[in-house]
């Protein structure tokens, strides 16, 4: 599988907090998946700023924080390219950085759709 792009949403990282899940408690997934929802605007705003600004500090930081939240909540594509984008950032380079960042908001967009269904069913 290694030669083939990262799935939307790795299923096991959210099967892994359902074994977190209590009794009479409210779904943690959906906890889980709301909590990314909220955070995510202020996180690809962050990106876009620091791209716009050309700041490869910026940009190696907020690709971070948006690789770390999307890694948590099983957005395996979205991470990969984030993390490819901090790679970039982290070498002080600006090269590619553009290119790579004006697929985050297509990525992202495919995470929330999928996380929304997910929330969806589990709430069902």
């Amino acid at each position: 599988m290694s030669d083939q792009a990262p799935s939307v949403i790795d299923f096991g990282i959210l099967d892994s907090y359902r074994a977190l899940q209590e009794e009479d408690q409210p779904d943690v997934v959906t906890e889980f998946i709301d909590l990314f929802l909220s955070d995510l605007p202020q996180r690809l705003q962050d990106l876009a700023s620091a791209v716009s600004a050309a700041d490869p500090a910026r940009v190696r930081s907020a690709a971070h924080g948006l690789k770390g939240s999307a890694g948590s909540i099983g957005a395996s594509a979205l991470a990969e390219l984030c993390a490819r984008i901090e790679a970039l950032g982290r070498s002080g380079t600006m090269t590619g950085v553009s290119e790579l960042a004006s697929g985050v908001p297509q990525e992202s967009a495919r995470a929330v759709d999928a996380l929304k269904t997910l929330r969806v069913s589990a709430s069902n």
